[in-house]
């Protein structure tokens, strides 16, 4: 067999074979063997047809057709493994030559994981910064589970700031009725501002089962343009007024909640809690510094199908985060007043960086020999799993899945060992 590859852009190989017609004999006999046994011809029980009458119903340009499917099969992948190529796209191959008697001809362009030129990553600078816990962050925690722990107390005065109010409420422009200004049974607390603020105005003194009508100016600012400065006109009813009565912040309080004796365990509790959110924070923050500097000074060429595919992995994601905030993702882009084409122009640069990066965390696994043992491997599906529904696990591809954790769990390793560099070289 003789090969001449040539490198092309975007980190292609163009590849030309030739396999010699010696070489193409035993393709051949296993042609012939495989049709004889496939061929339905009346007098022969299925698979039993000998060779030579198999060749009396079948021309020789057929048989030999398929000898050279079975011999690009495995001339193919012999060619990859002896040239030490990781093809990461599906080859388009294009026989050039295949008659019989004759030698196979035929090419190859394939996209190939590219040649990464690191920067020395040894050399790169930075630490976790460090972020004491103030006293009024434990408080805010200290209010926000005092908020979990409220009585709601029904109440036939009118209702003041702070307190729960339920209404329907209808809301018109122009005399037309707006859908998304319009509700039943919806719960709010008077001074939150989860709603305009002039509208919660409003229902301050209202009791149960009072109505009122009154307009608000929606801010210029505000976030559906189709209301932003315009005067709308309210009709609402009021069907509970409710006191928040909240527990006083004391030992007792501290034990309501599991495993906790006392306040001052309590505190200590949160405080720990808020440390490891900032040292997550902080990791995030150099981890995100330990790529920049690396992704400079290293050179790569990114071929434009790891940019679409990755691009396609943050659109995904972006779809996901806007699913689980119950907003379709076509009034999403709709309120954002972007089409999905603005949208990938916008992520191009990101998704290159991070397609490079993920390049560059291949090599240096590969410069490092980190490897993922079975076990860590097991350990961590296992965990991870925990979290799926049963009938979400059914649908997995689990040998897609484990390759992604198994490089996850590498990408982690890469990150210990960057982190001691970079942490090393700032003291």
């Amino acid at each position: 067999m003789e090969t001449k590859i040539k490198d092309l852009p975007q980190s292609q190989k163009q590849i030309e074979v030739v396999i010699p017609s010696a070489e193409m004999e035993p393709y051949v006999r296993q042609a012939k063997e495989e049709i004889a046994k496939e061929i339905k011809i009346d007098g022969f029980r299925p698979g039993k047809v000998p060779v030579e009458i198999m060749k009396q119903h079948v021309s020789e340009a057929e048989i030999y057709q398929q000898a050279g499917e079975l011999a690009l099969r495995e001339s193919y992948l012999k060619i990859i493994k002896e040239n030490n190529l990781e093809p990461i796209s599906q080859p388009r191959i294009d026989i050039t030559k295949i008659t019989p008697g004759n030698p196979l001809e035929y090419k190859i362009v394939l996209t190939i994981l590219p040649t990464v030129k690191l920067s020395d990553y040894t050399k790169i600078k930075g630490g976790l910064e460090k972020k004491e816990i103030a006293e009024e962050r434990i408080n805010e925690e200290l209010n926000n589970l005092q908020q979990t722990r409220a009585r709601l107390v029904t109440k036939t005065e009118g209702a003041v700031e702070g307190d729960r109010i339920e209404i329907d409420f209808v809301g018109k422009l122009e005399g037309k009725e707006l859908e998304n200004a319009t509700s039943k049974s919806q719960f709010l607390i008077i001074g939150k501002n989860r709603f305009i603020p002039d509208f919660e105005k409003n229902l301050i003194g209202l009791k149960e089962n009072e109505e009122k009508e009154f307009s608000v100016v929606f801010p210029k600012e505000y976030h559906q343009k189709d209301l932003a400065g315009k005067n709308v006109d309210f009709s609402i009813k009021v069907k509970t007024v409710q006191k928040i009565e909240l527990p006083e912040i004391n030992d007792e309080f501290a034990k309501s909640f599991e495993g906790m004796e006392s306040l001052a365990a309590l505190k200590a509790n949160i405080k720990e809690g808020l440390g490891k959110y900032e040292e997550s924070l902080a990791r995030h923050k150099l981890r995100e510094q330990i790529a920049d500097q690396i992704i400079k000074g290293s050179k790569v060429e990114i071929p434009d199908l790891l940019v679409e595919e990755e691009l396609g992995y943050m659109i995904k994601e972006l779809e996901v985060n806007v699913a689980q905030s119950g907003i379709k993702f076509e009034d999403y882009l709709k309120n954002a007043k972007i089409t999905i084409e603005e949208l990938q122009k916008k992520y191009r640069p990101n998704a290159t960086n991070r397609a490079k990066w993920n390049l560059i965390v291949k090599e240096i696994v590969k410069q490092e020999k980190i490897e993922v043992t079975a076990k860590e491997l097991e350990d961590k599906v296992e965990e991870i799993m925990k979290a799926y529904r049963e009938e979400d696990k059914k649908k997995l591809d689990m040998e897609r899945f484990s390759g992604y954790v198994k490089e996850t769990l590498a990408a982690e390793k890469v990150f210990t060992i960057l982190e001691k560099f970079a942490e090393g070289n700032s003291k």
